[in-house]
């Protein structure tokens, strides 16, 4: 078989096929592992997180959900492609969410005991880590969902 890149007129600008991302499985522990686990691509600068349907954690007191944290280095953009987000309330297909550098961040109350136990998720997002600051347009700004960030305040019974 030929290379794919052996094309005729080919820059390098474009990728010659397709990456089938239900193909790709991330690894999978007794208990969570941090998001880099999920990197697909990685180049200077930037790291390509791929979140497909996937067994979880499988240890018998495993909390399957993401444990809040603060990426000190990157900022982190989330492109919401399809499916059910475990540690998020109020996003779906086609949401995007930015998390600055430094900016503490993590599950919406009661993820975490909505979690334990799920033997599998279902999502498909793609997360990108950029180690230089992302700067939101006018055109983003306009796109924010009001009241997002009050979305980690519990709510009273």
């Amino acid at each position: 078989m030929e290379s794919p890149f052996d094309v005729v007129g080919w820059d390098g600008t474009v990728w010659p096929f397709a990456f089938p991302i239900l193909a790709y499985q991330p690894k999978t522990g007794l208990v969570h592992l941090p998001p880099t686990i999920h990197s697909t691509f990685a180049s200077r600068g930037v790291l390509v997180c791929s979140f497909v349907p996937r067994v979880t954690d499988f240890h018998p007191e495993a909390i399957p959900c993401p444990y809040p944290h603060s990426s000190v280095d990157c900022d982190e953009l989330i492109y919401y492609v399809r499916g059910n987000f475990t540690s998020r309330r109020g996003v779906g297909p086609k949401a995007v969410s930015l998390h600055p550098a430094g900016i503490p961040h993590g599950p919406h109350p009661g993820a975490y005991e909505a979690s334990i136990g799920t033997r599998s998720t279902d999502e498909l997002a793609v997360m990108i880590d950029t180690f230089l600051p992302l700067h939101v347009t006018e055109q983003g700004l306009a796109m924010e969902h009001p009241g997002y960030h009050d979305s980690w305040i519990e709510k009273a019974p």
